[in-house]
């Protein structure tokens, strides 16, 4: 597979004077609250980094991205962009006009980057696609387009469906950072061999490979650069793609463009087998895990609590916290999930039941094997988990 190679060397901070202020325009991005609203790529360019020009045929996956304290040095890249001149152009734009939201999504991106970046070098993928959540969703799990795209990559329920992710009551696994990023990436790696650039990838990605397949069929062997200049693309999808290349470049060298960039490791997440339910709050009590941490890490689930043992669910804690956890599920004399006893009253129905105590028939029926659903009896006992009641009465 060939590559492109692009070495920027960088003469001048942008903090330093270099973002010239402009408006922002017509071109929006495409996860609405999570993302920079609007940015005009006609924004005057100032003068200090230099596009040294392309060439080479190195792997996009051979080594980690470069150290992000890096102020000097060569910036390398594997995108080769035809219009480089609209690519500092979003850059200028985003770093005066979105600085907070760039600084945000840097810091946020350190809670994923140690999962992301290893699977995209064991690919051999651009090195670059690591932030490519920056521009979908910008770094949160649990981001969601008015469209019904959610999770860090923004994925559609049927485009999911399709991955091997699950959906149900219990979870999405749209916002399983792990699973989503494995099913995204494959994703990727198979619009790249169907159409045979990153960049149409890339928009095939936005705007779907069947949407993208027939453009071409009126444009043939037309690049993305093409197709954007003679308008033949979903306004979206011709933002898109240049969207991403410019904030790539200022979050894979964030210390050269003024963003704060810390000297804390990514966040290392293990996965712990499960053999049935968990309450998260209560095992983070008992564990010492922060609950906000817990929570965050298994944001696809519905409930604060894991699934049935049959689901064959793995927990995602930091690495850190393996051992506390893995000692706190071992011991047996901690409940690790809180049960209410519901005595049957006249007119209950188990999915009101479920609803009342915020939980599922499916795990109320898990812990009461002997329950006929469609025979309750008047003044039995029903053992229900608790997840916190919804309503009372």
């Amino acid at each position: 597979m060939g590559w492109y190679l692009l070495r920027r060397k960088a003469l001048t901070l942008l903090a330093s004077g270099l973002v010239a202020a402009g408006a922002w325009g017509a071109e929006s991005f495409p996860a609405a609250a999570m993302t920079p609203a609007q940015v005009d790529p006609s924004v005057a360019i100032g003068a200090g980094v230099v596009v040294e020009g392309q060439g080479g045929d190195e792997a996009a996956g051979s080594g980690p991205l470069p150290p992000a304290q890096g102020h000097r040095g060569e910036e390398l890249y594997t995108f080769a962009p035809h219009d480089e001149d609209l690519i500092r152009r979003y850059m200028t734009g985003l770093l005066a006009q979105r600085r907070d939201w760039l600084q945000a999504v840097l810091d946020r991106s350190l809670r994923y980057r140690a999962v992301i970046a290893p699977s995209i070098e064991a690919r051999g993928l651009p090195r670059e696609l690591a932030f490519l959540p920056a521009l979908e969703s910008g770094f949160q799990a649990r981001a969601a387009s008015p469209r019904g795209a959610t999770g860090l990559w923004q994925l559609m329920h049927g485009t999911a469906s399709r991955l091997g992710l699950r959906m149900d009551q219990w979870l999405d696994e749209r916002r399983d950072f792990w699973k989503a990023t494995d099913a995204s990436l494959g994703k990727l790696a198979d619009n790249y061999r169907m159409f045979g650039d990153w960049c149409l990838a890339l928009a095939a990605y936005n705007c779907g490979d069947a949407r993208l397949s027939r453009i071409l069929k009126r444009e043939p062997n037309a690049d993305f650069w093409t197709l954007r200049r003679k308008g033949a693309l979903p306004r979206e999808t011709a933002a898109f793609v240049p969207q991403f290349i410019a904030l790539a470049r200022i979050l894979g060298y964030p210390g050269r463009y003024g963003l704060t960039v810390g000297w804390e490791p990514f966040t290392e997440w293990v996965r712990i087998p499960l053999s049935g339910c968990v309450d998260l709050r209560i095992l983070a009590r008992e564990s010492g895990l922060p609950y906000e941490t817990l929570a965050a890490g298994n944001a696809e689930l519905n409930l604060p609590m894991t699934p049935p043992g049959s689901y064959g669910y793995e927990l995602k804690v930091p690495a850190e916290y393996r051992d506390a956890v893995e000692q706190t599920l071992a011991a047996a004399s901690v409940p690790l999930l809180n049960f209410v006893v519901h005595v049957v009253k006249p007119g209950d129905t188990l999915s009101e039941m479920a609803l009342h105590y915020g939980v599922t028939v499916e795990l109320i029926l898990e812990f009461n094997p002997s329950l006929k659903p469609r025979a309750l009896q008047i003044g039995a006992k029903v053992l229900v988990p608790s997840a916190g009641a919804r309503r009372t009465g």
